[in-house]
């Protein structure tokens, strides 16, 4: 355990100092700024939870996780990362704690730009009920971008570097969102995202959806956070 958090401190110090991060942050923070304002704080917020739904998830989640992938062989670093007393095991998971963790900030971050925004455009009828609905909204459709980011890292792990993984998260985000509206948007997993979302306003249920939609989510997560274990497990052998 000890050196699972090791590895994590070592990896959050990586991304921390990254100007990926930080750009990538202050990026999603004016777009966030453009698309401000509305009738009320519930389209206010929900135009930023849109956001998040159909682009900020794919290709902010996508690029972080491209990145603190596809890193250790850009810069050399992998066969040194390799050596370390630590099980390769530990290595993704300390990755996916920081990215994780990265992310929400991220998340929490805009949540709190927009709310400034909102109160400094005068948008009208806020209640702290509007901002726990709006909040839980957003912290779970982050969470079903985390699920999307798996296949990132294997890519990325694959791939040896993050420009196959930020290709195919760009590649997904129009996927989503030319297929998103068809018959077939249900069962792809970069539009279940949007259209829980777009569901979520007229439905009684908190999860609009059909099972088979979330079921997707987790299938792919896991496809993706297995094969990058296995990948890392096998790495010195590539």
């Amino acid at each position: 355990m000890k050196s699972l958090w090791n590895a994590a401190y070592v990896e959050n110090r990586k991304l921390s100092r990254s100007p990926v991060l930080w750009g990538m942050l202050v990026f999603l923070l004016f777009v966030t700024g453009i698309r401000s304002g509305g009738a009320d704080w519930n389209e206010h917020l929900g135009n930023m939870t849109f956001l998040f739904a159909s682009v900020f998830g794919l290709m902010g989640f996508g690029t972080m996780t491209a990145w603190v992938f596809g890193r250790e062989y850009a810069d050399r670093t992998v066969k040194d990362l390799l050596a370390l007393p630590v099980s390769r095991t530990a290595i993704v998971i300390a990755k996916g704690l920081v990215i994780i963790g990265w992310c929400l900030v991220a998340t929490l971050t805009i949540f709190g730009f927009s709310l400034l925004l909102g109160l400094l455009l005068g948008v009208p009828g806020l209640s702290w009920s509007i901002v726990a609905d709006q909040l839980g909204g957003l912290l779970l459709i982050a969470a079903f971008h985390l699920l999307l980011c798996s296949p990132v890292a294997l890519l990325a792990s694959i791939s040896r570097g993050y420009l196959v993984p930020i290709a195919y998260a760009f590649t997904t985000l129009m996927v989503a969102l030319t297929a998103g509206p068809t018959a077939f948007g249900a069962y792809l997993p970069w539009s279940i995202p949007a259209l829980h979302l777009s569901m979520s306003d007229t439905a009684a249920s908190a999860f609009p959806l059909g099972t088979a939609s979330y079921a997707i989510l987790i299938l792919l997560f896991g496809i993706g956070a297995a094969g990058t274990v296995s990948w890392w497990k096998r790495a010195d052998q590539r």
